[in-house]
């Protein structure tokens, strides 16, 4: 389906709340009165899903603070907003049930983050119901646990989005050549993965293979295991995340998750150790030999480890 994301228009509130009717109940549906308040003081972070023939299938809207939490008072007191706020709260994220599993929340969503970035917002930050942590978590949000919230007296998680915290990870689309007879993705090719995510990871660090290379300095592979945990099966949508467990200089190990896009069920784990060498293939110190690779993967192996002891 072909549609449009662009900011809210005034004349268009009458749709947009009669699709936060269809999505929410009474007692946690906003009035059209609150999409006014919220347009004429929150108008840069309100957006809609629009087709050709001008229908709204969603919309995502919020306001802007200075605290780290989704307080239930912001809801309806538009004063509040501040829009030099560092946080970019999210009131909702709205699709039609008739339009949903297409990607049309996930688009709003993914726009508001980068609108979020564009205004130099530290964190996008918003609670949801039980039922789509998975949904969220996928696309980048940290999970905070329950949250203080007694908005429409529902139970909401806390989760945000960070921008100096931002998830490394490798979308991967299943081709048809990477399954057996059975429409099963062969084991092989999660090792593969593997590969493409550390890639993927070294590239977006600004450190990427062949500018190391470059430098005389070659990263080969001593050893990779993998777990085999769920089928993955041709057309299915795979997220590799990969983190840095083990550093020292000469030795990096790698852990990988394979999590399925959309459920979020884990289908494979793994490892993979490394060594860095020269040009005549022997050991060299990254502190030494690329000062600048070293700091990285110190900050990467940090982040994990406090991640792991935080959770």
């Amino acid at each position: 389906m072909e549609y449009t994301i662009r900011p809210v228009r005034a004349e268009e509130l009458e749709q947009v709340a009669a699709v936060e009717a269809e999505c929410f109940p009474a007692a946690e549906a906003a009035s059209r009165e609150d999409f006014e308040k919220r347009l004429e003081t929150c108008a840069e972070s309100f957006f809609v899903a629009e087709t050709k023939k001008g229908e709204i299938l969603g919309f995502v809207n919020g306001c802007c603070s200075n605290d780290s939490h989704l307080a239930d008072v912001l809801y309806h007191d538009s004063s509040l907003h501040d829009p030099q706020g560092a946080y970019q709260m999210i009131f909702g994220l709205n699709v039609r049930p008739a339009y949903r599993r297409q990607g049309i929340g996930e688009a709003l969503m993914r726009h508001m983050i980068e609108s979020a970035r564009k205004r130099g917002k530290k964190a996008v930050v918003l609670t949801c119901k039980e039922h789509m942590v998975t949904f969220y978590s996928r696309l980048g949000y940290r999970f905070f646990g329950l949250s203080d919230s007694t908005h429409g007296g529902a139970s909401w998680y806390l989760m945000r989005y960070e921008f100096d915290r931002e998830p490394m990870w490798l979308e991967h689309r299943v081709a048809y050549y990477e399954t057996d007879q059975m429409g099963i993705v062969h084991h092989s090719n999660y090792i593969r993965w593997f590969e493409e995510a550390r890639v993927d990871l070294m590239e977006k660090l600004g450190m990427g293979y062949e500018q190391m290379e470059a430098e005389g300095i070659i990263s080969p592979v001593l050893g990779v295991q993998a777990s085999y945990r769920s089928m993955t099966r041709f057309g299915d949508t795979v997220l590799v995340y990969p983190s840095v467990i083990k550093y020292n200089g000469i030795r990096l190990e790698i852990s990988y998750r394979v999590t399925d896009r959309d459920s979020g069920a884990l289908r494979c784990e793994g490892e993979s150790q490394h060594c860095f060498l020269n040009a005549d293939g022997r050991p060299v110190s990254l502190k030494r030999a690329n000062p600048g690779a070293h700091e990285m993967f110190m900050k990467l192996l940090e982040e994990n480890t406090k991640e792991k002891t935080s959770s």
